[in-house]
């Protein structure tokens, strides 16, 4: 909505902002396009307007995974809560996407750092374990 709204401001071509989004879900309660009707609804205006939002998008992801029915491709008629992790297998294994996972907020220590998290291939020491304790003595 604000780049159209002001495609100059962003520095963007207004034709590039003039894509119609596709529905591809559906829900009972908002119909094919929940974030326009959402908007509406909470008679949000602008990005800034960040508290409406973050409860518009908390009742969307909540009725789009758990009554959302998929409107188009493979997972045609599935509902969200089973197409989501096919869609997700599909695309990793095709190369096109990779496992991400992210804090929804600030993270802090039990010491009040702010911690930075990331979803790394990490090992563990066992410290108990009889056979690495001996190695690591001797």
């Amino acid at each position: 909505m604000d780049l159209r709204k002001k495609p100059e401001h962003y520095k963007i071509q207004p034709e590039w902002a003039a894509i119609d989004p596709i529905p591809v879900i559906t829900t009972p309660k908002y119909g094919e396009m929940c974030a326009v009707t959402l908007c509406e609804q909470f008679k949000i205006q602008s990005q800034k307007d960040v508290k409406q939002l973050a409860e518009a998008k908390d009742l969307a992801y909540k009725e789009g995974f758990y009554n959302g029915i998929m409107s188009i491709g493979e997972f045609k008629g599935q509902t969200v809560e089973q197409a989501k992790p096919q869609v997700r297998r599909q695309m990793i294994d095709a190369g096109l996407a990779v496992a991400y996972a992210e804090p929804e907020s600030e993270v802090m220590s039990r010491s009040a750092d702010v911690c930075v998290v990331a979803l790394v291939d990490q090992w563990y020491l066992d410290y108990g374990e009889k056979e690495w304790k001996a190695i690591a003595q001797k």
